[in-house]
């Protein structure tokens, strides 16, 4: 059935297109089931690089980077050393273990400047202070402001300060109001302090932090691992690191601290008190050479018993008031080749387990492969490990390969088979599936680059109207298509989109959707300009598509389309003097064939709906 829509789609390539690889990446998160909170904290996490450009010079900066590999900080610091630094981003070809997936990603969040550790002393008046704040909102109020069910008005507002002296003392006040939050009632409120690389202190937190470890199993807290298309499932763990600033979910409070103690031995301790919840544990990392093995234990108590509502689906899921994780890990890098694991096991005595490769040959060729094994009744409260799903219940293998083509072509395909031995949300059965995808990539020059996209997505679901008692499932398919081309003139930089979505079942109708997208960004030394317009015609959720848009600092946007419309914003960045700028955007959706949009208390009246963003930020 889809090879009867290539001439809708070669129609749909000719309006030139282009997607960052992040927006890229984050739009097949959402597809394959990420929370908006999810994506919306990964989008504020690479956002703070691109608004504030980590410098490659400084190698103690770099160490946050969640995708720069602890071999790959050694080696740019030996190359720093024997050569000096880096004039530009260019240079990082000849750093060994950076390949092009990776220099192409810092290419978004980082600068070659000089950098001088400034040793003679500690000034603290030196550090660098910014202040952001920012307010938006809804031009059209929905039923649930109208009616009173929501309790307070429609205005999202944020506030960020930050100090941050030489890498090494970094402190953040956050406050942030939602829509439908009344003024200083349950808003959220966050602050760290956090003293980096002093002595053998290699970090303490107070306040809000994360805890990273290994492979994810034993512990990973705040942003759930994620890996480019492209990248291998491999995972550094930052260890001991500062919270996302306004990031919601599964955050630690409290006091944490990595210590290195000599001879290759590094430890971290953490005591963590949050809604509800007392966390308290450790971890050991031993590094020698290119070797890395971790130790990690830690135990969980909530205040009350955790009781879950008995769903088929959430049978195996966890009850009850205690639990304790422990688990080892290692990475291994012989030449070009890398070897990674983590093992784990819950205080109820079940275990999981990741292992992998991946190799990089001369010629541009890398491979990566890895298995997983997630027992059904592996519990923990705080494992992100790289999964399909979650880090229980689910078998996997997954594939990547990176290479060139003649005509110089650039190929990466990502792919991952998987099982769920149990039953699962929306599968009241146990069920399988795969997921594929293929990049090819091609320059012209330095101005032009074009590319094409493919995604293959195949899944295990109930029949929709099933039978109450008993439940069936079947098989379903979704392709999407994308066609790129990034164009450079001068000043300006052209971008653009076609997309094309088929979503097939067995016992459905198949639904598809098209979308064109272009854009055009002006940039001079004190001002920024984007405009972008979207088409789209969607049959349905199942064929949605997610757009990935220009945006302001800590605010994400990347509207879900459904139906037949059009979506335009404009996005304006205009640098005052050295310490003060301002931001302002304006989108808005229309729907020609819709009375209202939306449904239940989020519902607004017409074919419109129109939001708007201000931001002013000082920095001194």
């Amino acid at each position: 059935m889809f090879l009867k829509h290539w001439s809708i789609l070669l129609f749909l390539l000719f309006p030139i297109a282009v997607a960052a690889q992040v927006e890229e990446n984050m739009e097949d998160w959402l597809q394959e089931g990420a929370s908006e909170e999810q994506v919306a904290g990964i989008s504020d996490m690479i956002q703070e690089y691109v608004f504030d450009k980590v410098n490659i010079n400084d190698t103690v900066a770099m160490a946050d980077v969640p995708f720069i590999s602890p071999f790959q900080q050694t080696a740019l610091r030996n190359y720093i050393t024997l050569h000096g630094q880096l004039l530009s981003l260019k240079e990082l070809s000849f750093v060994p273990g950076f390949d092009s997936i990776t220099i192409g990603l810092l290419g978004m969040i980082a600068t070659a400047e000089p950098y001088n550790k400034g040793d003679a002393g500690w000034r603290l008046w030196q550090g660098r202070h910014s202040v952001l704040t920012g307010i938006g909102g809804t031009v059209e109020q929905a039923a649930g402001y109208r009616d009173g069910s929501y309790s307070g008005d429609n205005l999202h507002a944020l506030f960020c300060y930050t100090y941050n002296y030489r890498n090494h003392i970094n402190v953040r006040f956050v406050a942030d109001k939602d829509p439908a939050e009344e003024w200083g009632k349950a808003n959220y409120y966050g602050y760290h302090i956090m003293i980096t690389d002093v002595a053998r202190l290699e970090r303490l937190v107070v306040g809000r932090y994360n805890l990273q470890f290994g492979q994810g199993l034993t512990l990973w807290s705040g942003l759930r691992p994620f890996n480019f298309m492209g990248q291998t499932t491999v995972r550094f763990g930052s260890g001991v690191r500062q919270a996302s600033a306004f990031y919601e979910e599964d955050y630690q409070e409290g006091i944490a601290a990595t210590v290195n103690v000599g001879l290759g031995l590094h430890l971290s301790a953490f005591a963590s008190r949050v809604q509800g919840e007392s966390l308290f544990g450790g971890h050991a990392t031993y590094r020698h050479g290119n070797l890395i093995v971790g130790f990690t234990g830690v135990y969980s108590v909530l205040d009350d018993s955790l009781a879950l509502r008995d769903y088929v689906y959430n049978q195996t899921r966890f009850r009850g008031r205690q639990i304790g994780n422990f688990g080892t890990d290692f990475v291994w890098q012989w030449r070009k080749l890398l070897l990674y694991g983590e093992s784990a096991i819950s205080s109820e005595g079940r275990p999981v387990a990741i292992v992998g490769a991946a190799i990089s040959a001369s010629s541009g060729l890398r491979f990566g492969f890895s298995y997983r094994y997630y027992d059904t009744l592996y519990h923990s409260l705080h494992a992100q490990g790289y999964a399909i799903g979650s880090t229980q219940g689910e078998h996997g293998v997954a594939l990547d390969m990176q290479t060139h083509l003649p005509l110089g072509i650039a190929v990466v395909v990502s792919a991952d088979l998987h099982q769920f031995p149990s039953l699962r949300y929306g599968s009241y059965t146990p069920s399988s599936g795969a997921w594929m995808r293929v990049r090819l990539n091609r320059r012209f020059g330095q101005h032009v680059e074009i590319s094409l996209r493919y995604a293959y997505r195949q899944k295990e679901r109930n029949i929709p109207n099933s039978d109450s008692i008993l439940y069936f499932s079947e098989q379903t398919l979704r392709q999407q298509v994308h066609g790129e081309v990034r164009v450079n003139v001068s000043r300006w930089q052209f971008v653009s989109r076609s997309v094309y979505a088929l979503f097939e079942s067995q016992n459905g109708e198949p639904q598809n959707g098209w979308l064109v997208a272009q854009s055009a960004r002006y940039s001079r030394k004190n001002m920024q300009g984007t405009v972008s317009l979207a088409w789209f015609d969607v049959a349905g959720y199942y064929a949605r598509i997610y757009l990935g848009e220009s945006n302001l600092q800590y605010t994400w946007s990347m509207p879900m389309l459904i139906g037949r419309g059009m979506r335009a914003s404009v996005v304006l960045r205009y640098l005052l003097n050295e310490h003060w700028s301002l931001a302002a955007k304006y989108a808005v959706s229309y729907y020609p064939d819709q009375e209202c949009i939306g449904s239940g208390v989020a519902q607004t009246e017409g074919p419109c709906r129109q939001t708007w963003c201000v931001q002013m930020k000082c920095g001194f």
